[in-house]
């Protein structure tokens, strides 16, 4: 009788462990159109492919966490600062500890995708068609985030793209550069 006891402690220990490791995995924002993804009831503004941690779960929305670099109202990715998060209307919004900073959302579900790829396939999409009409696809990985600035801003006018795909470009240049947050899957 205590086995089977302790095997039923053991089986539920493991579900709680299991459920806990879901909430915990990274997802990602994803916008459909555009970059921004304002919040204006807790008065923050979230940035598409931006990686979040899911603390909680309801019907129509969940709990996430982004963490980051902060400078002034703004959470970016890495310390230099190129890749934005999230911006926020009051800095207390933001829990800061030395140069970093932690910002809790409630995000409508329709929002959060568990696929990175789906969270930065319009940036890519974009990436692939302005920029491969003159010549061939740069490895993304290849250079920095601050490089990618440069030659991004030297190309766009060639590519003819507008302030918002230039945005997004940019965007999924910087997240997948050789310091950016996030690599290309194969």
């Amino acid at each position: 009788m205590k086995k089977g006891a302790n095997m039923k402690i053991l089986i539920n220990i493991l579900i709680v462990c299991f459920l806990a490791i879901n909430l915990q995995a990274v997802s990602y924002i994803y916008i459909e159109e555009g970059v921004k993804l304002p919040l204006p009831k807790q008065g923050i503004i979230l940035y598409g492919g931006t990686p979040v941690d899911i603390i909680s779960s309801k019907k129509d929305s969940v709990k996430v966490k982004l963490s980051g670099f902060v400078d002034k109202k703004n959470l970016y990715a890495t310390k230099n600062l190129l890749l934005l998060l999230a911006s926020v209307e009051d800095k207390k919004s933001i829990n800061i500890s030395g140069d970093k900073g932690v910002v809790e959302a409630e995000v409508p579900k329709e929002f959060i995708t568990d696929d990175m790829e789906e969270a930065w396939e319009n940036g890519s999409d974009l990436f692939y068609d302005k920029c491969t009409k003159c010549h061939h696809a740069k490895i993304i990985e290849h250079h920095d985030m601050l490089t990618w600035g440069a030659l991004f801003g030297s190309m766009s006018p060639k590519a003819k793209t507008s302030k918002s795909q230039n945005e997004l470009i940019l965007r999924f240049l910087r997240a997948f550069a050789k310091d950016g947050i996030l690599k290309e899957s194969e």
